[in-house]
């Protein structure tokens, strides 16, 4: 009997709100049709296409020609990484194309435009993402923005527990100094001395820490 109630109970909604039903049928399907598209031909379609406009520029970025990777070369038809940053970025290769982009911004002394695409690179690898990090603490530093660099540094030094990130965390230590968040920087260089004590950068903390402790007031040797 219950089978039998929900059942034309279930034809009576149905007959009520038909128009709403099959609306709503409709454009679930059409979310999934999207979807499959876009999976499986326009995205790594795409891919393929930002691969193989952003190859020839590797070997120029690797030899820091810089000016070309921004700005081609004139008469050879190619894609800046700039370009390729644009028009790609919802691709791996566009966000790769952003980080070049960024880095060779940086090189040249265009600080602000360098942030921007750094700020499109956003890689997965954890490793690669610390880098661009500190590629945008530096920038923000060159630009005189020591609070907002020191910050960006710490934000790269916690993305691993790897002895590698220690440099991240002096560097964040320094200029939390000169911003003079004495404290923040304190932080920083005894996070150094006790977790990565045995990395080059722990070798010499102490007389950092004992001027960020001088400057804060509370050293007593």
């Amino acid at each position: 009997m219950a089978i039998e109630f929900n059942s034309v109970a279930l034809k009576a909604f149905y007959a009520e709100n038909k128009r709403v039903v099959i609306l709503a049928g409709t454009s679930i399907l059409s979310v999934v049709i999207v979807s499959l598209f876009w999976s499986l031909y326009w995205h790594p379609q795409r891919e393929s296409e930002a691969a193989a406009k952003l190859a020839p520029l590797h070997h120029y970025f690797d030899k820091d020609s810089f000016n070309v990777v921004l700005k081609g070369i004139k008469g050879k038809k190619m894609m800046t990484a700039p370009e390729i940053a644009d028009s790609y970025f919802l691709t791996d290769k566009g966000k790769e194309a952003a980080m070049m982009a960024g880095i060779a911004y940086m090189q040249t002394g265009k600080f602000d435009k360098a942030i921007t695409y750094l700020d499109k690179a956003n890689p997965n690898d954890q490793f690669l993402s610390a880098g661009v990090l500190g590629a945008k603490a530096a920038c923000y530093a060159e630009l005189g923005k020591l609070e907002k660099a020191a910050d960006i540094y710490a934000e790269a030094g916690s993305k691993s527990e790897s002895d590698f990130s220690a440099q991240y965390w002096k560097s964040a230590g320094i200029h939390y100094e000169q911003a003079e968040s004495y404290t923040k920087a304190l932080d920083c260089f005894e996070k150094i001395k006790n977790e990565f004590s045995t990395t080059a950068e722990a070798s010499d903390i102490d007389k950092y820490i004992y001027k960020v402790k001088a400057l804060k007031g509370d050293f007593n040797p």
